[in-house]
């Protein structure tokens, strides 16, 4: 069933800063935290000044769907994200207070989703990118919850690994959330100030090498260049990987198409047209001593050439996205 994204006005209900640039902020918005799933994204107004004119794209770093048994009240019907100052937009962002009204669309987007057969799921984070993964990560506990508690035969249970990645500890994210959740996050960063030294992708390769990868699903958020070794470890490990996509987006509705993501088609078969059998362009093969064995080596040579030209499109990140297959994506 296709959802409507409604564009309904917030009431901030917690903002609080996380380190030194980056922020937490819950919003009171029931409309859209009935529809939303892990991996969708809003897109927020950051004043109704209008200055900055565009909205910005936020994926849920965690959903409180309205329940019939209330145990928070307060929270209730509200979705939170995390973000990162990084421009003018962010930066007018940190001056929200609580009970403040905001202008808020969404759900937007297409999220995760869980494979036939799916048993291990592993989510790997680089720095506000494990942001997203948090409300998966949730997701599947609560499920597993449900599951004990009306056990069905042959139903395994959904082992949940999470890799974080970062530039030094300050960057970490998540760790005390994934804990109450009852998961312990392998971590690492590039100075080796907490846990492993390297990069989340490292973890990811001794996870696999060490622990085997039956029935896995490798999700992944962050950079670029992070996300792009993400996938090509997934493929030599034939897995099926998703990758979120922090694309800019404008208007996040596919109207203003500028968050095209290049994507892989089935590849075109291209073929020259065949030559004539007595020659090319009206010119005669000559017969001599060698002429058989020359009008054959010539033929040879100009025979009908298949090329495999790998072909692509561009599909709309807020429409199809933000997350993808990793197979399907053309890293550049």
């Amino acid at each position: 069933m296709k959802i409507q994204p409604k564009e309904v006005k917030t009431r901030v209900l917690l903002h609080r800063r996380i380190t030194s640039d980056y922020y937490r902020l819950r919003l009171l918005c029931p409309e859209i935290a009935v529809l939303a799933s892990p991996g969708q994204f809003i897109m927020v107004r950051v004043n109704d000044l209008k200055d900055p004119f565009l909205r910005r794209p936020f994926g849920f770093s965690r959903l409180f769907p309205p329940r019939e048994k209330k145990v928070r009240p307060e929270d209730e019907g509200a979705v939170e994200i995390c973000y990162q100052v990084v421009g003018r937009g962010t930066s007018l962002m940190t001056q929200l207070r609580e009970g403040q009204r905001l202008d808020v669309l969404g759900p937007l987007g297409k999220g995760f989703w869980v494979s036939e057969g799916q048993q291990r799921s592993i989510l790997v984070g680089g720095g506000i990118g494990i942001a997203p993964l948090l409300a998966w990560a949730e997701r599947f506990q609560k499920e597993q919850k449900e599951r004990r508690k009306t056990p069905s035969r042959g139903e395994e249970s959904m082992q949940v690994f999470v890799l974080i990645g970062a530039k030094n500890r300050e960057r970490i994210l998540g760790v005390r959330e994934l804990k109450r959740m009852g998961l312990e996050p392998q971590l690492a960063t590039e100075d080796g100030s907490l846990g492993l030294p390297g990069l989340a992708t490292d973890l990811l390769e001794r996870e696999l090498l060490t622990q085997g990868h039956k029935a896995t699903v490798v999700y992944a958020c962050g950079p670029v260049p992070m996300l792009a070794r993400v996938a090509q470890i997934a493929e030599q490990f034939d897995l099926s990987c998703q990758v979120l996509l922090e694309a800019h987006m404008a208007c996040g509705v596919g109207a203003c198409r500028g968050c095209a993501v290049k994507v892989k088609e089935e590849s075109i078969r291209e073929t020259l047209p065949p030559l004539e059998p007595d020659g090319l362009g009206g010119k005669s093969i000559s017969e001599g001593e060698n002429g058989e064995e020359e009008a054959g080596s010539f033929r040879k040579s100009l025979m009908p050439v298949i090329a495999e030209t790998p072909a692509f499109r561009y599909a709309r990140a807020c429409k199809e996205g933000p997350v993808f297959e990793g197979r399907e994506i053309i890293w550049e």
